[in-house]
């Protein structure tokens, strides 16, 4: 494959006269005449390439202090006639570090590499709309990330690829989904209250955002985002603060992802062929959570704590405080009726998993001449992951081509399509415990419980009933939904794009660019019977929907590049653009019908099959929202050192015009938003003072202004969402339009966009000739005018009102550094890294609201708020709750040693007299008082990633490791499982050997599953005295003792450790503390080893490229400090101010293998 760029028609002359073998004069590196050269003493020639293995046009190679030199050709070839032995050469080409090399006298063909230099002064970045700038003359800070990392990921989702690549950049894997699950991107932190944090993903032109899919609960399929193939990515760019992404206007106040697709090459002779084929495996080598293999099924209750019951049978109970397990045959409830051995079961957990595979094939063929270029590439994936019958198919096909109509205009035309299709997509986690296998594994069955034998005989072989007689109901009705149900839902995407570009005059081009976006959904559902033959009990279902959407965008620019002038003695460049731009969308559509009553004969899935009639759905929802931009930009430039960008963006929002029935509606829907960035690469103004270890230096400001509207309608008052149904006629014949009111909420006749204004200062600093490189940045930004869903009062008639309130701040520091210890010929080491810092706070909120819910408590979860002067997402509890959590300390004089301690009571149980050594003896102190407790906070202290590279000839070399520090996380699965007995943190008291204490139990024995706590009784508390038998005697006050000292004077029966976790863990109790966890990790994100064959070894094969690699991702967790061996990457929503999880995924790893050919 051939690589031209800048190539004028001088060079391209220049290259067909060294394609002839004519010598050449050089007179610098891009213009060359041909003269004679005599009296040589051999002939020098050699192939150019870059590090893909593409062939380089137009690189200059040159005699060290001479005049002889030669242009490679249009195949990278070059030949120096009369060359001594012993000479140095040297070939560079612009975008690429000079190499030299010392000629042998050998008539040998030379193959050099060169290698990027991204870091000189020529860098070119991409900036907003997909706009190549000069780095040096960009005073905001970017992050350009490597699209072959991207690639070798392998990952359906595109978020989770920039993992740790990128510094400012967060990301959640809610890897709890399944293959399709979506992911929490923010950018320097949240900025809004009410609204998706997530940046926008801009892909040729055409704007997609990753939506939030759930709050923790619901199937994730993930967004269209999965429909894209990294193998098309020409360059990704992140844009993160307000001055980069101001000219995307309401769009771009979260940062950008910039993604140009690949195209062909001009000039080359023939077709080019690349072909990829990468096979992942996706190995679970760890539980989710550690679990115990000490003690088998059984409950506190009825005093059984640690035996059999008086049959001698086992508890039929999913809890796992029964007796000891030592291999002896009992019945286990298995349906055969059969004695198995009473042994633990370590990896039961796993039988609920599989080896994930992950097949990825990507083929492309490009080409191109003088004047066309053009790129056709089709890929296809197929991904099983590694919950059962959980799959992710997809097909894509791009094309991008480009051509010069005349000496004036030229066209570029984009196309992707995409038909993808899930299978079964895993659930966020929720309370939908048919498909969260977290829970059933952890929750819901016992450390004895064989899974695998259970599953290979739960369903009746002849009949196919599943059976109900074992107390395993979670577990049946899983692996019923799992091996009989289809939940699948096929997407088709497209991405058009067409631009027409004008070269008017010299100093004046302009652009014309049209985009669309389509995007079609359906789904379908099969539901079978549990009884004979699939029948009855639930009868079965069959059932499909759908929906279509799309967007749309315009462009129209002005382009002045650059034109250079002097005043005096002063060398000035200045460019500008003006353009206009008008995006919005189409309407929804939606459809859906679905069986009624079940089916007449069970596994017939067909509408006529339904046992009552069907009533069809047909929604259209025109949620029209449209706007339209004009702006402009500025660059200015002085002596080629300081660089000035002004820009000035105004939009007319539709979301913020009110219908005109709404005659004192204040249309606030105009937004102006102004930008400003500054960059001075001071090493060139003081290069002679500096001294020659300090290569380069820039130093960057910047100030911006962007904003957001809002939802379609919120301005209006009356009607918003149109639903046309037609009953029982698909063709929508005889519909009748129909309008549903939006009366809940309160009218706002001046609700106004919000405003976020950004500044930034950075530093790029490059040391030893970039063997250390340092970029710097600060930033602060705030946004004002948040448009907030609040409530209102109930005489108003309305349930709420859309206002505009509060101020958001974001402020931090970013630092990348890489640093080159080894760079020569053969060896390059690099060591780099990036460290984030940033900090959330509420400035201010309303004159009338000081604190703001993000996310609801639900059975005593924390609720995550956001207070006016505090953070923005602390975690909070109300903790008095009927049993409290041990946050009530005593309060004594000072320096008593019981200060701290966990104030308790004492509850009395009524009936059998030992009945309160079999429940719990104390209760956690409620104080009586109905407040907040702040018990932990959203965001993390800092982020920091780091990486080294290093390379030997062909072989490289990448490691990374990333991960962040600080923050918290709740565990609603370690919150769930304790009263279990199944986390292996429950063994603490259990017997002797885990520090249990003694106390008699209802058989009149001793036995040591008493625990002692940390605890002091409160003022005023009875406990009954212990009698020798272990009943209760009389009462006497223990209030102001400590726990250990009324065991010691027998005052209390000790508590059974299982009562304890039982009446203060589980359903019902408050977000106890302990599942707060320490959100701090650092995970061995990934290695790669690659190996590109020489050529002369790819020649035998017929190609001219050819690269083995091997990527293993998530490897393992260097820091992990989340309670019992928590996953970090079971959080269970995409949504940034959800830290939680409800169930959880196992540990896992993944192995990728890579081929990638070149013809």
């Amino acid at each position: 494959m051939l690589k031209v760029i800048n190539c004028s028609a001088s060079v391209l002359l220049i290259a067909v006269l060294a394609a002839l073998n004519l010598p050449i004069h050089a007179s610098n590196e891009r213009f060359v005449e041909a003269v004679a050269v005599a009296q040589q003493n051999g002939t020098c020639s050699g192939v150019v390439k870059d590090n893909t293995g593409e062939v380089i046009v137009g690189a200059s190679v040159r005699v060290k202090n001479s005049s002889l030199g030669a242009i490679t050709d249009l195949d990278g070839r070059f030949t120096l006639p009369n060359v001594g032995k012993g000479t140095v050469v040297v070939v560079t080409y612009l975008g690429y570090k000079p190499y030299k090399f010392v000629y042998d006298g050998s008539r040998k063909v030379i193959e050099i590499t060169l290698v990027n230099d991204d870091k000189t002064l020529n860098e070119v970045v991409i900036t907003a709309y997909g706009m190549p700038k000069q780095a040096k003359q960009v005073g905001y800070a970017t992050t350009k990330v490597s699209t072959d990392e991207i690639e070798r990921i392998n990952a359906v989702n595109p978020v989770n690829a920039l993992q740790g690549k990128v510094a400012g950049v967060q990301i959640n894997t809610a890897g709890a989904s399944g293959v399709t699950s979506s992911s929490a991107i923010t950018i320097r932190g949240a900025k809004s209250i009410d609204k998706n944090n997530a940046p926008i993903f801009v892909i040729d032109g055409m704007i997609i955002q990753e939506p939030l899919t759930g709050n923790l609960s619901g199937t994730d399929w993930g967004s269209q985002l999965k429909n894209l193939n990294p193998a098309d990515y020409e360059s990704v760019t992140v844009l993160k603060g307000a001055a980069a992404t101001a000219l995307y206007g309401s769009r771009g106040a979260n940062g950008a992802v910039v993604i140009v697709s690949k195209g062909g090459k001009f000039g080359k002779r023939g077709l080019g062929i690349e072909v990829s084929q990468s096979i992942e495996m996706t190995d679970i080598y760890k539980s989710p959570i550690d679990l115990q293999d000490v003690y088998g099924a059984g409950t506190t209750f009825n005093g059984y704590q640690g035996g059999f019951l008086a049959d001698g049978s086992l508890q039929r109970t999913p809890n796992s405080f029964g007796p000891r397990m030592d291999g002896q045959l009992i019945n286990q409830y298995m349906p055969d009726g059969q004695k198995t051995p009473f042994s633990p079961k370590p990896n039961n957990w796993k039988d609920l998993y599989k080896t994930g595979l992950n097949n990825n094939t990507n083929v492309a063929i490009s080409g191109g001449g003088e004047k066309s270029s053009f790129r056709l590439s089709y890929g296809f994936m197929k991904n099983n992951g590694v919950f059962i019958r959980n799959s992710f198919d997809r097909h894509n096909v791009s094309f991008k081509g480009m051509t010069e109509l005349n000496k004036v205009f030229s066209l570029e035309i984009g196309f992707k399509y995409a038909f993808s299709r899930s299978l079964n997509g895993g659930s966020q986690g929720g309370w939908d415990w048919g498909n969260n296998v977290g829970m059933i594994s952890a929750y819901n069955l016992p450390r004895n419980m064989d899974i695998a034998h259970y599953a290979s005989m739960y369903r009746d072989p002849v009949t196919h009933a599943v059976e109900s007689t074992s107390p395993w109901g979670s577990l049946r009705g899983y692996l019923h939904t799992r091996d009989t149900s289809v939940r699948q839902r096929s997407e088709q995407s497209i991405l058009a794009d067409v631009t027409l570009r004008a070269n008017i005059m010299p100093w004046l081009k302009a652009s014309l660019k049209a985009n669309y976006n389509y995007y079609g959904v359906n789904y379908e559902e099969r539901q079978y019977g549990t009884g004979p033959d699939y029948g009855p009990t639930g009868a079965g279902y069959y059932g499909r929907s759908g929906s279509t959407e799309g967007s749309y965008n315009f462009l129209a620019m002005l382009n002045s590049p650059d034109n250079k002038f002097t005043i005096g003695t002063e060398e000035l460049t200045l460019s500008g653009i003006v353009a206009a731009e008008l995006y919005g969308n189409t309407p929804r559509n939606n459809w859906a019908k679905g069986t009624n009553g079940g089916l007449v004969i069970p596994g017939v899935f067909a509408f006529s099959n339904s046992t009552n009639k069907i009533e069809p759905t047909f929604d259209y929802m025109p949620a029209n929202q449209r706007t339209f931009g004009i702006y402009g930009i500025v660059n200015l430039g002085w002596r080629d050192q300081v660089f000035l960008e002004l820009t000035a963006r105004n939009d007319w929002l539709s979301t913020l015009t009110y219908p005109t029935y709404i005659t004192n509606g204040k249309n606030n829907y105009t937004v102006f938003y102004p930008s400003a960035n500054l960059s001075w690469v001071f090493s060139d103004s003081f290069r002679k003072d500096l001294p020659k270890w300090f290569t380069f230096g820039k130093l960057r400001a910047s100030i911006a202004r962007v904003g957001m509207g809002t939802s379609a309608y919120a301005t209006s008052n009356g009607y918003g969402v149109f639903d046309q149904r037609s009953i029982y006629k698909p063709d929508k014949s005889g519909s009748v339009l129909s309008a549903t009111p939006n009366l809940g909420t309160m009218f706002n006749d001046n609700l106004k966009p919000e405003i976020q204004q950004s500044i930034e200062l950075g530093a790029d600093l490059r040391f030893f000739d970039e063997r250390l490189t340092l970029d710097f940045a600060y930033y602060k930004t705030n946004t004002f005018n948040q448009i907030m869903r609040v409530g209102s009062v109930s005489e108003a008639g309305a349930s709420s009102q859309l206002i505009n309130a509060g101020n958001i701040q974001n402020s931090g520091v970013e630092i990348q550094m890489d640093v080159t210890p080894i760079r020569n010929k053969d060896w390059r080491w690099t060591v780099g890294g990036n460290f984030t810092l940033n900090r959330g706070k509420i400035v201010e909120l309303d004159e009338h609201v000081k604190e703001w819910q993000l996310m609801g408590g639900y059975d005593a979860a924390p609720e995550i708020w956001a207070y006016e002067g505090g953070k923005f997402g602390v975690l909070t509890s109300y903790l008095n709750s009927p049993y409290s959590t041990p946050v009530a300390h005593f309060e004594g004089p000072s320096g008593d040693p019981r200060n701290g301690k966990m104030l308790i009571r004492y509850d009395q149980q009524y009936g059998k007299p030992h009945s309160v050594a079999m429940y719990s003896p104390v209760t956690l102190y409620d104080q009586g008082k109905r407040e907040r407790y702040i018990l932990g906070k959203v965001e993390p202290d800092f982020t920091l990633s780091l990486n080294t590279s290093l390379s030997w000839k062909q072989l490289d070399l990448y490691i990374q490791g990333d991960g962040r520090f600080g923050g918290n996380y709740y565990s609603n699965l370690w919150k769930y499982t304790v009263p279990r007995g199944n986390l292996k943190s429950t063994l603490v008291g259990r017997d002797k050997e885990h520090g249990g204490i003694a106390r008699i139990n209802y058989k009149g024995e001793t036995v040591y599953d008493g625990l002692m706590l940390d605890a002091v009784f409160e003022e005023g508390a009875k406990a009954p005295v212990q009698n020798a038998d272990g009943t209760p005697g009389a009462l006497v006050d223990v209030g102001g003792m400590t726990y250990a000292d009324a065991i010691a004077q027998k005052n209390i029966v000790p508590v059974m450790t299982g009562s304890w976790y039982a009446w203060n863990y589980g359903w019902g109790m408050p977000a106890f503390p302990e599942a707060i966890q320490d959100n701090t990790w650092f995970c061995l994100r990934e290695i790669t080893l690659g190996y590109r064959l020489p050529e002369k070894i790819c020649k035998k094969f017929g190609a001219n490229y050819l690269r083995l690699g091997f990527t293993a991702r998530n490897v393992c967790y260097l820091i992990n400090k989340l309670t019992d061996g928590l996953n970090p990457m079971s959080i269970s929503s995409n949504n940034p101010l959800q830290p939680m999880d409800i169930g959880a995924v196992p540990f896992y790893r993944t192995y990728a293998f890579n081929l990638t050919v070149r013809f």
